[in-house]
């Protein structure tokens, strides 16, 4: 399966977030949070050059964006899709090789396939259980479940030994 785009050198910035918001949209790579556009746009890339998490472009006048900056664009929006802020995506990618990112996006587009779709209609099944007075645990997987063995293993966990 192709999970990025063919990018030719010298892209366009505006050309390069349409690019990302396409493959964003093909491969349903959604922000985790209301905090990050569903789109990709020129500010937002902008953004990721300030923060570090997109390399400064290969010549100047409005273009030289190239696929480094498209492979590292989508997996700022994976990482995103995962719910880790931008701080730690500049960590995760800073050094990262081309073949290091693709394998970021393979591995961000599958699991952002298992989410449904943004805007669904469809409303979300949250299973809660009580753990102690300080921990719940929740799961949004509709019809997860958990044994009473299971529950018990986690809340020795939190407890710790017995004294």
């Amino acid at each position: 399966m192709l999970l990025y785009l063919a990018v030719t050198v010298n892209l366009t910035i505006d050309a390069l977030a349409e690019k990302v918001t396409a493959w964003c949209t093909k491969h349903r790579v959604v922000p985790a949070n209301g905090q990050v556009s569903m789109d990709t746009n020129v500010r937002t890339l902008r953004y990721y050059r300030t923060m570090g998490v997109l390399d400064a472009p290969t010549e100047g006048g409005g273009s030289g964006y190239v696929e480094r900056h498209f492979l590292q664009s989508c997996c700022v929006r994976v990482l995103q899709a995962e719910g880790l802020p931008l701080t730690r995506i500049q960590a995760l990618l800073f050094g990262r090789s081309d073949g290091e990112l693709r394998e970021i996006m393979r591995g961000g587009t599958a699991a952002a396939s298992q989410t449904p779709p943004p805007m669904s209609m469809e409303p979300e099944a949250w299973q809660t259980w009580p753990l102690s007075p300080d921990f719940l645990l929740v799961a949004r997987r509709p019809g997860f479940k958990l044994t009473s063995v299971q529950l018990e293993a986690i809340q020795n966990i939190l407890i710790g030994p017995a004294s």
